[in-house]
């Protein structure tokens, strides 16, 4: 890959004696590394950058570790060194190391699902502003201890629980459903909701209900107007993000749920809040986050992301609920916690 900056290779894996020793001798030339620590760091090597003049200019490197943020899941962790000047070829040289790692990947074998790139909030906030970035491509996921930034990019069919082939799922929406946002209809009433609840044994606490109706997004009913289902979301600081998120929840009647009517529910939600944020109706949240308790699902659909609905594993909580996020349209990472 060739630019103005000079050109990038892959080296992942075929340095020659005299290429590694050109980079020792660029690191311990720079104050970098030392020369032992140098050539211990060349097996871990990805790219390499080399300026308009030939001469080295960058070097790449990855090293494998569990990420404690997210939910323990091992990644590769990004490391890279430029000479003064070569700015320009940071996104790039993130790039062609992920898609080098992405040819190598197994979803059946054991292994890093991921890259994973460290950087103060500074660096983050001049080059990666945003919590979803386009180029490099990746995504805020929190802070570690030391206040650096972590942003992550699962490989293409990464999967958090156990390795296995890819297997992409069908997922097809039943259209035998009615699903719409619950402010949007007044077929469905609040006392409607209050009485599925309570039909389905979902809320034993009357006024649990009553307080919780108000949370109601979107509604699903059978063609002849039955409520069989209800999504709420209610607003909360989260404390790993450090952003206020709608944590939406859903609940669908017993005889409902071998159906794809919760998949559709929630494709439904999503769209409905993300809408409204970005038409400027409530910018409260900065994106949705699901907490999955159904062992099931987090079984079946625990990819990285997930395909179509695009909520990104973001680690587990207390009870060990596999916790997603999907993030809204242009939303600004946040400054770490003081």
């Amino acid at each position: 890959m060739s630019a103005s900056y000079g050109t990038i290779e892959v080296v992942r894996g075929r340095l020659s004696q005299e290429r590694a020793d050109e980079l020792v001798r660029f690191w311990s030339r720079a104050g970098a590394l030392e020369e032992e620590a140098a050539r211990a760091r060349l097996a871990q090597v990805v790219c390499v950058l080399r300026g308009p003049d030939g001469e080295l200019a960058g070097v790449n490197s990855v090293y494998s570790a569990e990420l404690g943020l997210v939910g323990g899941r091992r990644f590769w962790i990004y490391r890279n060194y430029m000479a003064d000047g070569t700015g320009a070829a940071l996104g790039d040289m993130a790039q062609r190391a992920f898609l080098a790692l992405q040819a190598e990947f197994d979803p059946a074998v054991e292994g890093p699902i991921g890259i994973c790139y460290l950087m103060s909030y500074e660096a983050a906030k001049a080059t990666l502003p945003l919590v979803n970035s386009a180029y490099p491509a990746s995504r805020y996921v929190g802070y570690l201890d030391d206040g650096r930034q972590v942003r992550i990019r699962y490989f293409d069919g990464a999967r958090v629980g156990r390795p296995r082939e890819v297997m992409m799922p069908s997922l097809p929406v039943d259209h035998s459903y009615r699903i719409v946002p619950f402010a949007e209809q007044d077929a469905v009433g609040a006392d409607d909701v209050i009485a599925f609840w309570e039909r389905e044994g979902a809320m034993l606490d009357e006024d649990e209900a009553e307080r919780r109706v108000d949370e109601v997004q979107v509604v699903g009913t059978l063609p002849d107007g039955e409520l069989v289902a209800v999504g709420t979301a209610y607003l909360k600081h989260n404390e790993q993000l450090l952003l206020d998120l709608w944590h939406y929840r859903e609940f669908v009647a017993e005889k409902h749920r071998a159906s794809r009517l919760g998949w559709a529910m929630s494709l439904v939600g999503r769209d409905y809040l993300r809408q409204r944020y970005s038409g400027g109706v409530d910018t409260r949240a900065s994106g949705i986050l699901y907490e999955v308790e159904n062992e099931g699902l987090k079984e079946f659909m625990d990819y990285g992301v997930w395909p179509s609905a695009d909520f990104l594993f973001i680690g587990e909580n207390s009870r060990g609920d596999h916790v997603r996020v999907h993030y809204f349209p242009g939303v600004a990472t946040p400054a770490p916690a003081t």
